[in-house]
This record gives structure tokens, C-alpha cells and sequence, in this order.
């Protein structure tokens, strides 16, 4: 059987400091649909992905997807800034 990647994500605004608050945060909390696991399990800390800020959401799941690895030890943050927000999406890759 092959294995799939599965991403676990959650957004925040703020700044990296406030980003790297909420990761620890997440960390606490279960998954919804999984509930004997914990959020970014596994992710002992979170990584900004470049200086770049992303101008959508989509722009910046879709440079996450491409940039998190199922091994990784660290989740990864994107930052998007469109005309009515600043926000932060962070991301992790499992394979399952």
C-alpha cells in the first residue's frame, strides 16, 4: 500500500513571535478528527519559510505544501498580506 502525505495546518496573525506563542499552543490541543493524537506532534518548533510575504492564502498553502517534508522536525510559516489582513499559515507534512 502506498503511504500519503496529510498536512496539518492552522493560521494566526500577529508577528513570528506571536506565531511561535500559538505553535506551542496547537501542540496541546488534539486533532479533531484523531483524537488520541496531538496537533504537530513530532514538530518540536516552527520555522518561517522565506522573507517572502505571499499576496493569498492559496499562494502561500501551495509554497508550504511544496516546501514541508513528512520527516521534518519543524513546522513551517508562511506569512500572506492581502488588502484587509496579515496573517500566518502554518504547516506540517505527515505521511500516514
Amino acid at each position: 500500500m502506498e503511504s500519503q502525505i496529510h498536512y496539518q495546518v492552522n493560521v494566526c496573525g500577529g508577528d513570528f513571535q506571536h506565531v511561535r506563542e500559538c505553535f506551542q499552543q496547537w501542540k496541546k490541543e488534539p486533532l479533531v478528527y484523531r483524537k488520541d493524537r496531538r496537533m504537530f506532534e513530532g514538530q518540536n518548533e516552527v520555522r518561517i519559510l522565506s522573507d517572502h510575504t505571499f499576496p493569498d492564502p492559496e499562494q502561500a498553502r501551495n509554497a508550504l505544501e511544496q516546501a514541508c517534508r513528512p520527516h521534518d522536525l519543524y513546522a513551517l510559516a508562511a506569512e500572506v498580506h492581502d488588502d484587509s489582513r496579515n496573517l500566518w499559515i502554518v504547516m506540517a507534512a505527515y505521511e500516514e
